[in-house]
């Protein structure tokens, strides 16, 4: 069996959820011995120098998104004649495209989520997005999804037969925190965590107002608001036209060892996303020893499971008294922590590669 990975999301993301779980995919089939290659002929891709170079077919160089364009012609053109000398059994597309599917290989394809589709503010982007998800999605012969809620959305928005999709949960590869790291006392007490892009669905304007709404928060606690866009968009004009006090709200960025130094030295991870189609913070938060106060919006339940604490992500106020609940009692705490690290070893690398690897057994 030889399985190829396409350019797709390798020449766009830097860093990323999707190039982090085709890496780690890549990385747990190598272990089984399967054939694979990620053919990225122009990528800017990080995640991809844990790879093996013998698997990887191309070059890391660094170019301005503005190029995206003209990289993606090239890698399109030079990816067929990589295929025709591989001559892959299967062709997993990491993400959607307008270039024409290979209908001589077998093509499997990974969705994602239904956020384009419910954007209500759609733009040019995003309609050009839900073009090539229709076109690939009715093209290819297999669907991944990483949640069940979003193996339904397929089928409810598309139309897709069932027995087309097959549903692998996504993972971290964060490690599990040590009983020692616990022991140790959190330099952050004092403060939450929101990880990730702010506008649009993500509602972190919901933390912000439940903020406002509770005294004992805005005396007691600050907020790290890790990476995702600049502090403008949908950040400091949003805090700005409240009257929290001066610091509630940290924009930071770093790397990924540093959101890890986070997750373990906060108080509790916020989570105010109305709908994801996994939630991978979820799992990080939990296997860092981070209790986590999250949203119900998509496949969060689905993945948090029964012991976490949810909320309403259009409720500000219910937002507020989550938070409360959490961060002013150590029982609730320690529960919280317990089962995040229990609830994390549902999922799994090795077992998103064996589901992934009965798909492409599957098909061929």
């Amino acid at each position: 069996m030889k399985i190829v990975y396409d350019h797709e999301i390798f020449y766009q993301q830097i860093y990323g959820g999707i190039s982090s779980y085709f890496t780690n995919l890549g990385l747990e089939l190598l272990k089984q011995n399967i054939n694979i290659n990620f053919v990225c002929p122009i990528h800017k891709n990080k995640n991809l120098s844990r790879i093996p170079k013998k698997n990887i077919i191309g070059k890391k160089l660094i170019y301005p998104s503005k190029l995206n364009k003209l990289i993606s012609y090239i890698n399109s053109h030079l990816s067929s004649r990589y295929y025709q000398k591989i001559n892959p059994n299967i062709i997993h597309k990491t993400y959607f495209s307008n270039n024409k599917i290979n209908f001589k290989y077998k093509n499997v394809i990974t969705f994602y989520d239904v956020t384009h589709e419910l954007n209500k503010n759609s733009n040019e982007i995003n309609k050009k997005i839900m073009s090539n998800k229709i076109k690939d999605i009715k093209s290819v012969d297999h669907i991944i999804c990483p949640s069940n809620q979003v193996k339904f959305d397929l089928m409810n928005y598309y139309n897709i037969e069932e027995n087309k999709i097959s549903v692998t949960y996504f993972s971290s590869d964060y490690e599990k925190v040590s009983k020692n790291e616990l022991s140790k006392k959190k330099k952050y007490t004092n403060y939450l965590l929101y990880v990730g892009n702010r506008s649009g669905y993500k509602n972190f304007n919901s933390l912000v107002s439940a903020f406002v709404k509770s005294e004992k928060l805005k005396k007691d606690f600050k907020v790290f608001v890790f990476g995702g866009e600049k502090p403008s968009i949908c950040g400091k004009e949003i805090i700005k036209n409240t009257k929290l006090p001066a610091g509630t709200f940290n924009f930071i960025s770093g790397t990924n060892e540093d959101l890890k130094f986070l997750y373990k030295n906060v108080r509790a991870l916020i989570y105010t996303s109305s709908y994801e189609g996994f939630g991978i913070p979820l799992v990080e938060a939990m296997r860092s020893g981070c209790p986590v106060i999250t949203s119900n919006g998509g496949a969060l339940n689905e993945v948090g499971g029964e012991g976490l604490s949810y909320f309403n992500p259009n409720k500000d106020t219910e937002i507020k008294e989550k938070i409360e609940e959490m961060v002013y009692s150590e029982e609730n705490i320690k529960k919280a922590i317990n089962y995040g690290l229990s609830r994390c070893d549902f999922f799994s690398w090795a077992n998103c590669a064996n589901k992934t690897l009965e798909v492409y057994k599957k098909i061929l």
